[in-house]
């Protein structure tokens, strides 16, 4: 039993390793109507794309980054429309940059959610609030382990802004709803027609109580 465990504990950060080699920024632009336009930028780590070659995958990046993936995603998601896309190898990294516009905040989330943020939308007495969660935690991880996550991961980030017409709040929070804003490297801006949240992906994924971000206008 204890090598079983042994086992998972070792999946499950390998799992996150490989995560903690992507850096995410998401800038979305909300219209007064609902619709708006999303641009996403990742930077995947070339350990990590190199990942995807020893299958005879040449070409083809191990997670759904590709201009293919997108088209394919606007074809599932109604209301969502891929206008442009660019790639670029920088030596360490494969940059690529998306440009969507959605017509509603019904594509918007579906896309989001896609994205395996868990993505949820409410809506009450006229005001919305999207949340976000990036992970839901790990109780009891080995630190050496977390060690060894916090060095792959170092250099990538996870940014997410939001604009809106009308004034916005942003918070962060654990699974069981307490704040949380002492995540080391994290910076808010909690406030104003543009609120936004960025943490290493490290942190991120590391955090053992989880993290869910919530945007309310």
């Amino acid at each position: 039993m204890k090598q079983s465990k042994g086992v998972l504990s070792i999946l499950i950060v390998g799992m996150l390793m490989l995560s903690s080699c992507i850096g995410i920024q998401a800038d979305i632009s909300l219209r007064a109507d609902g619709s708006g336009t999303l641009v996403l930028e990742y930077r995947l780590s070339r350990l990590l794309e190199s990942l995807g070659k020893l299958d005879g995958n040449e070409g083809w990046p191990p997670i759904p980054l590709g201009k293919a993936d997108f088209e394919r995603t606007q074809e599932r998601v109604p209301g969502l429309t891929l206008v442009s896309f660019s790639s670029k190898d920088d030596g360490k990294d494969l940059c690529n940059q998306v440009k969507m516009e959605f017509s509603d905040l019904t594509a918007l989330v579906r896309f989001l959610d896609a994205t395996k943020q868990r993505a949820s939308l409410v809506q009450e007495q006229g005001k919305y609030r999207l949340t976000l969660t990036f992970t839901e935690g790990m109780d009891k991880a080995d630190p050496d382990l977390l060690d060894l996550l916090a060095a792959v991961s170092a250099g990538y980030a996870i940014q997410v802004s939001l604009s809106v017409p009308q004034e916005g709040s942003l918070r962060v929070y654990d699974r069981d709803g307490n704040a949380v804003d002492t995540l080391p490297g994290m910076s808010l801006v909690p406030q104003g027609k543009r609120v936004s949240f960025m943490a290493p992906v490290g942190e991120v994924l590391s955090h053992n109580r989880g993290l869910n971000m919530e945007i309310g206008w």
